[in-house]
């Protein structure tokens, strides 16, 4: 599907893995998939050429650096091409970035970035920063436990641990053969329960989840994806992470004129339901 859709080739990418399963845990209630097939540098610089990869504005950006102040040492995992520093007034930021690219592209923008990992970075900066953050990079992570580990280890006491996820309780939850959001570009699926279990199994404090209202470039993604679903469970049709049955290809061709006209037509408070994307922040306990 990503041939057809995006254009590029992945095969190489699940070598000789043929399928996957999405589980969810009856402890934390994290979904993960399994085999967890990571994409790989030239994976994400293919689906860097688009130019709505790496984008200047996001709605968690916004609401993130309402929490930064003047005084604060700021460390972004996975920074990009350090968007989120050009909107920030802080004392100091780095960003860890592994994509050469966006390297290159933070570097041009004035932004400071090593390529090195939270693993790593934590052993030589042990409590030396007041906000530690990361904007739609946990869901890519296959090792979340050794990666919020290290981040928790690299905050001050009481420092903020800032974390934006795609939301499983949101509307992209419905969405079959979503593959932007399954291997090999997610292979993790974050509710609000498995981020309040997060704060728990972390001895985190918990501050806010905050979920984005709908952007208006997914009005109509929105649109379709409630269409389909209703339409599916008319039919008695189970929601699936992968579904390539005639009768929702066919649902979902059915669905594309009338959801054009639900985008447009999105009364009152409808008009901006929850969006894709949610945004937790965390406060490290003292003593931890």
């Amino acid at each position: 599907m990503y041939k057809s859709l995006l254009g590029i080739d992945v095969s190489e990418e699940f070598a000789e893995v043929v399928s996957f399963d999405c589980i969810r845990c009856g402890d934390c209630d994290l979904c993960y998939f399994s085999p967890a097939v990571s994409g790989s540098e030239h994976f994400y610089k293919m689906l860097q050429a688009f130019n709505w990869y790496y984008m200047d504005e996001k709605n968690e950006y916004d609401f993130a650096r309402h929490l930064v102040k003047p005084t604060d040492d700021i460390l972004e995992i996975g920074c990009g091409k350090g968007a989120f520093a050009k909107l920030i007034n802080c004392k100091s930021f780095l960003g860890l970035e592994y994509s050469k690219e966006a390297q290159i592209l933070a570097s041009e923008n004035g932004v400071k970035v090593i390529s090195e990992t939270i693993q790593n970075h934590s052993t030589h900066k042990a409590q030396v920063y007041d906000v530690v953050c990361s904007f739609q990079v946990l869901e890519h992570v296959t090792d979340v436990r050794s990666f919020i580990e290290s981040a928790v280890v690299c905050l001050k006491n009481n420092g903020l641990l800032i974390v934006s996820t795609p939301s499983s309780d949101s509307f992209a939850a419905l969405v079959p053969n979503f593959i932007l959001d399954m291997p090999p570009h997610h292979v993790t699926r974050w509710s609000d329960n498995s981020l309040i279990n997060a704060a728990k199994l972390f001895n985190l404090d918990l501050l806010e989840l905050w979920h984005e209202p709908l952007q208006d470039i997914h009005r109509g993604f929105y649109a379709q994806t409630i269409c389909a679903h209703a339409v599916m469970e008319l039919f008695r049709q189970q929601n699936r992470v992968w579904n390539d049955s005639f009768i929702y290809r066919f649902v979902s061709m059915a669905c594309l004129i009338p959801s054009k006209l639900f985008a447009k037509c999105l009364p009152g408070r409808f008009s901006h339901p929850r969006g894709i994307s949610v945004t937790a922040v965390f406060r490290k306990q003292a003593g931890e």
